[in-house]
């Protein structure tokens, strides 16, 4: 997940396993930089599949994941994988 350190609007945005990033977020640090700017880290923001998200098993997802460079370590079921993937389309 990507997250900005509260308070510092120009600050890096850095990204998170979804486990600590809720805990940063909990814990009033950062906030969400989700849709901040068309490009992060990771390159251009990817569509949304979300219709397609759904029918994929949890190995396909994984790949999704992979691809996108998305973060899912935290990730513990199909649920949680499909969850991070449409936080960060």
């Amino acid at each position: 997940m990507r997250l900005r350190e509260k308070g510092k609007p120009d600050g890096a945005i850095v990204t998170l396993a979804w486990d600590a990033a809720q805990a940063a977020l909990l814990a009033g640090t950062h906030v969400s930089a989700e849709h901040e700017g068309s490009e992060g880290e990771h390159g251009p923001d990817q569509p949304a599949e979300s219709g397609d998200l759904d029918a994929k098993t949890q190995p396909e997802l994984e790949a999704v994941a992979a691809e996108r460079g998305v973060d899912i370590s935290g990730a513990k079921t199909k649920a949680d994988v499909n969850a991070a993937l449409r936080a960060r389309p």
